[in-house]
């Protein structure tokens, strides 16, 4: 049964969870909505009582990263998986999720990805103006 609120819209970021007293992990985005996002796992992992978390994007734009921040409250988390609801139901979540889709889209038409740290990608790569 979906018991999701909001569309989700298929995405692959780059971000840092921070909590407080621990150790920060790693991982990207898979999926996001106006509400919430999954996330995997790839560096570290979230102790089992966590309940609230910070986000920080890592955008990249094709000249420069963007940080983007965000509140979040853990729904379910697994050794290597995560599902996160944002804490902000706002015109800051909504203009976070806008620039993350944008960059997104951008990197598709381009056909270009920044390169993740484990030697995958991560969206956001801007296509540079060329000319023939």
């Amino acid at each position: 049964m979906e018991r999701r609120n909001a569309k989700r819209n298929q995405i692959q970021v780059e971000l840092e969870i921070a909590h407080p007293g621990a150790r920060r992990c790693g991982g990207y985005a898979e999926d996001i909505s106006r509400s919430g996002v999954s996330v995997t796992l790839r560096d570290g992992e979230l102790p089992a009582q966590q309940r609230s978390v910070i986000l920080n994007f890592k955008v990249w734009t094709g000249s420069e990263t963007l940080y983007r921040k965000i509140y979040a409250r853990v729904v379910r988390s697994e050794p290597e998986r995560v599902a996160l609801e944002f804490a902000e139901h706002d015109f800051i979540a909504e203009a976070i999720i806008q620039d993350l889709m944008y960059y997104q889209n951008c990197e598709r038409r381009s056909g270009t990805r920044a390169p993740l740290k484990s030697g995958g990608a991560i969206t956001g790569a801007v296509p540079v103006e060329q000319t023939v």
